[in-house]
């Protein structure tokens, strides 16, 4: 099921990145190197897995507090830490990874060409 999820994210963050490839040809050609916009990725990517795993946590305990409650009576759900601290740690890297990766193979062409800059953006 994780194996399956994680494929699927995979997929979605591949297509996503790689409809960014004008963005990327115009950073380039603003004068920015292409390890600078790798790195910008990263950072993004990291930035928006990290918001994206505050809030399944807080929809999650939304759910399981209330539930923990009314079972064991602690507010506590008893939850592994182990799975939890390998997805916590996972998907940032993940996400970044696969938004680097597809973003340098759809950067290996030059910015601009010798068309100009409609034939580079376009």
């Amino acid at each position: 099921m994780n194996a399956f999820t994680a494929i699927a994210v995979v997929n979605t963050l591949g297509m996503a990145t790689a409809d960014r490839r004008r963005e990327f040809a115009l950073l380039r050609l603003a004068g920015a190197q292409p390890a600078q916009v790798l790195r910008m990725l990263a950072w993004e990517a990291v930035l928006v897995s990290a918001v994206a795993l505050s809030l399944a946590a807080l929809v999650a305990l939304a759910v399981l507090v209330p539930l923990s409650l009314s079972l064991t009576g602690s507010p506590v759900p008893p939850l592994p830490a182990g799975p939890l601290a390998a997805l916590a740690l996972a998907a940032p890297a993940l996400t970044a990874a696969t938004t680097t990766l597809v973003a340098a193979t759809s950067m290996r062409r030059t910015a601009a060409t010798p068309g100009g800059l409609a034939a580079a953006v376009s």
